[in-house]
Formats: structure tokens, C-alpha cells, sequence
């Protein structure tokens, strides 16, 4: 059986917090906010739904949002890594939630369904994906699109000097298979 590992994409990794993107970041905190009651139900705790509202969100955003989470707590397959909100590091499942909504932004729905079975089985993943798409275009509406780290990385940079180095092309010699 294919892993997690053989089907994810090569995305350079993103270990802190502080290297996110504003729309990363605002996932990350929501998500992070979003579990905290679950960790300390005694406890108070913000709203989770208030970083949406600041962002310029829509209530189906929210909705949205608490929906996929609902699904993936109650068919997940294993435990999430999913950190506090002051951690300075990123947890696994965080930047696969960011995966997911950027390949769903890009149009990728099969892809995002792909990386959501590492979560999830099947019928997990089937009634999880139209709350993920719903996030997905409603960040795009807000303007809060998921950066694609490929493109990133092919985008000129300026020396000293001030002239453009250019990208340098690389080949995929097949190590990437395709099921």
C-alpha cells in the first residue's frame, strides 16, 4: 500500500511558524485555536472564529472550517500533530492542512483528496473534500491565497549587482511515479 510519503510532492519544509505566509498563518492559528478546547475543555479559551472574521472571512469560511475538522476528529486514522498556538514550530498534520487548501485553490482536487487519505479513509475523505473546497475558494475570494513553494523557487531573485539571476531549470528523471 502506497504511504503518505510516496504520494506527497517535494515541497520544501516548512518547520516554523514564523516562516509562514499571512494566509498560512492564519490557518495554522485558526486550526490551533479551533483544537485548544479540545485539549483543556475546562478552561477559556478565544475564539477561534474571530482571526476569520478580522481576515475578512465569511461565516461559510467558519462553517466550513468547523466542519472539516469535525470530520477529520471523528474518522481520523491516527493522531494529529497538531501544536499550541505560542509553539514557534509547525507541526506535520499543520502544513498538510496548508497542502491541502493550497492544491484545492490550484483546482487539484484529486491531489488534496490524496494527501487528505494520510487522515482519513475513503468515505472520510469523500465528505471531507466539499468543506475543503469551500475553505479553499473562500480564502481565494478573501485574497488569501496558500503560496505555491514550487513557484517560489522559480522566481528570479535580484544579487547585489541588481541583475536577475535566472532559474535554474531541474529534470525529473522519473523519480516520481505516477498511480
Amino acid at each position: 500500500m502506497p504511504t503518505m510519503s510516496s504520494h506527497r510532492r517535494a515541497m520544501p519544509p516548512r518547520q516554523r511558524f514564523q516562516d509562514l505566509h499571512a494566509a498560512e498563518a492564519l490557518v495554522v492559528s485558526v486550526l490551533r485555536l479551533w483544537a485548544e478546547p479540545l485539549r483543556e475543555p475546562e478552561r477559556q479559551h478565544p475564539h477561534w472564529q474571530d482571526g476569520m472574521t478580522t481576515a475578512g472571512l465569511s461565516n461559510d469560511a467558519a462553517v466550513a472550517f468547523d466542519t472539516l475538522m469535525r470530520i477529520v476528529l471523528a474518522a481520523t486514522t491516527r493522531p494529529l500533530d497538531l501544536h499550541r498556538p505560542p509553539c514557534p514550530s509547525l507541526g506535520i498534520d499543520e502544513a498538510l492542512l496548508l497542502d491541502m487548501l493550497r492544491l484545492a485553490q490550484q483546482g487539484q482536487h484529486g491531489e488534496a483528496g490524496v494527501l487528505m487519505n494520510d487522515w482519513l479513509p475513503l468515505a472520510g475523505v469523500r465528505m471531507a473534500m466539499a468543506p475543503l473546497c469551500v475553505l479553499a475558494s473562500a480564502l481565494s475570494r478573501a485574497g488569501l491565497l496558500m503560496p505555491d513553494p514550487e513557484a517560489e523557487d522559480l522566481r528570479p531573485h535580484r544579487t547585489a549587482a541588481g541583475r536577475m539571476d535566472r532559474p535554474h531549470p531541474t529534470a525529473d528523471r522519473g523519480a516520481t511515479l505516477l498511480h
